[in-house]
């Protein structure tokens, strides 16, 4: 590896950048700024060149010689988390079939129409999940490539569906899980334009063991999965309970599980859970109780806290009848018979659930609609946007995944994308490759002396008497 050019230049800007700051002493941002900026140009040469010598290996390697013969050197530019990349590898041609081969691309993973590395894609991944695609794409722009908002949407649209649940070394024991149902209604958009009165389900559901407390009046969920996306229609919904069911089974002791509480607001999709999930029972969520109850009352105006009252000490008391009843008689007064009648066909079609709610002793209480808003909301529909299916669907999963794993894990949803993409090509070039790991250390460690001879003399520069005298000179201009 020739990296003292490499390194020269950028000692060089390191002495510019330095000299320039003791002319102006008030600019130490814009030394910070330089030198972060000839820091990250100096890692992307090294990147470069490291690149090129694993090319040569390649070239040289005696299974390449028996099956590809060499074609041509084609250039390549990848974008990536320290600036561009460039180098230059080489194009073989198989002996076998005559197809054309770039071998360096094929054992690192890198697919032909790819422009950035891994860590970019994941970066541009985790901005988007934050951010517009257009702040996102301004983000990772570097050098003289322009990334355009198109392509950060490309990238969005191409995350994986699913990835492999994950198996613990030891199943847990817990007697009780709870797991949480809702929607958010996200604005459509077809062929770049927003239909009105048109939404797309983002459905959200996860999985927990219960409440801590944090602090007072705040709880967290403990130990909390998250799942997501469009999953439209009886089949695809079926889909999206059979994944939570599979991390039940994977994660937790069927034996020691005595029954998991599926709460919601009583859509067919969320109650349809119970039928994929064992030892499973619907329990209505009281905060959509609440609501309808409260629409319901203030159709009677001066005895709304009344009517209220009786129709909670009914529920309490599981009088179905008789709040069948009182509904009867606030038809006959009130103004709007729409909320009366929404309010009693959620009761009428959930008892059960909400008898649930209110006397199961280990029934909590349901944070879904606060799990939607910060989830789904927050990005996809408080602001005036629209998204396409495609676009949404994976929106709603890439956030359950972060919220799931954290933002370092999202660099396996770039590999996993890779490694589908790859599969579809030949078996390569490097298959049955091994590249002789003494021949790596030797030529390594002859580069590794040559810079560290380098850097020997470069810290007598630094530590020389002239570059003392220089740095004294330039205080004593700024004090005096």
């Amino acid at each position: 590896m020739d990296i003292i050019p490499v390194l020269n230049r950028f000692v060089s800007n390191i002495f510019e950048a330095a000299g320039d700051f003791q002319e102006d002493m008030s600019r130490f941002d814009l030394l910070e700024t330089r030198l972060k900026d000839s820091a990250d140009s100096f890692l992307a040469a090294v990147l470069g060149q490291i690149l090129e010598d694993t090319d040569e290996f390649l070239r040289n390697a005696s299974h390449r010689k028996e099956h590809y013969d060499i074609q041509r050197k084609r250039d390549r530019t990848l974008i990536s988390s320290v600036g561009d990349i460039h180098f230059s590898r080489t194009q073989y041609r198989s002996k076998e079939d005559g197809t054309y081969h770039c071998l360096l691309d094929e054992r690192i993973g890198l697919p032909d129409d790819e422009h950035f590395t891994e860590t970019a894609e994941a970066q541009i991944l985790q901005d988007a999940a934050e951010v517009s695609y257009r702040a996102a794409a301004e983000r990772i722009s570097s050098g003289n490539q322009s990334v355009s908002k198109t392509a950060i949407m490309n990238k969005i649209h191409r995350i994986v569906e699913e990835l492999p649940l994950d198996a613990p070394v030891e199943k847990k024991r817990c007697e009780y899980l709870y797991v949480e149902a809702d929607e958010d209604h996200i604005h459509r958009q077809e062929g770049g334009k927003e239909v009105r009165d048109s939404c797309i389900l983002g459905k959200l559901v996860y999985v927990f063991e219960g409440r801590e407390a944090v602090r007072k009046g705040r709880n967290a969920l403990i130990n909390p999965v998250y799942f997501g996306g469009r999953y439209a229609g009886p089949e695809e919904n079926g889909r999206l309970w059979d994944r939570v069911q599979e991390y039940i089974f994977k994660n937790y002791d069927q034996e020691s599980l005595k029954c998991i509480y599926i709460s919601g607001d009583g859509a067919p999709w969320i109650k349809a859970g119970t039928d994929h999930i064992a030892k499973s029972m619907f329990v209505a969520d009281r905060f959509h109780l609440m609501k309808y109850i409260n629409a319901a009352a203030r159709q009677m105006l001066d005895d709304c806290d009344e009517v209220r009252g009786k129709i909670y000490k009914n529920i309490w008391k599981d009088r179905l009848k008789k709040i069948r009843k009182l509904f009867k008689r606030m038809r006959k007064s009130a103004s709007n018979l729409k909320p009366i009648d929404e309010c009693e066909t959620f009761l009428t079609n959930n008892w059960e659930a909400v008898q649930r709610a209110f006397h199961a002793p280990r029934v909590i209480g349901c944070s879904a609609e606060g799990h939607v808003s910060h989830l789904y909301s927050d990005r996809m529909s408080s602001r005036p946007m629209a998204w396409s299916e495609t676009g949404a669907d994976r929106m709603c999963r890439l956030r359950c995944f972060v919220r799931t794993n954290g933002k370092s894990r999202v660099i396996d949803l770039v590999k996993a994308r890779r490694t589908e993409a790859m599969r579809s090509l030949a078996a390569t070039g490097t298959d049955g490759l091994e590249i002789s790991r003494e021949t790596v250390r030797k030529r390594y460690t002859k580069a590794q002396l040559e810079t560290a001879a380098y850097a020997e003399r470069l810290h007598a520069e630094l530590s020389s008497t002239l570059t003392r005298k220089h740095i004294s000179i330039a205080l004593h201009k700024a004090l005096y």
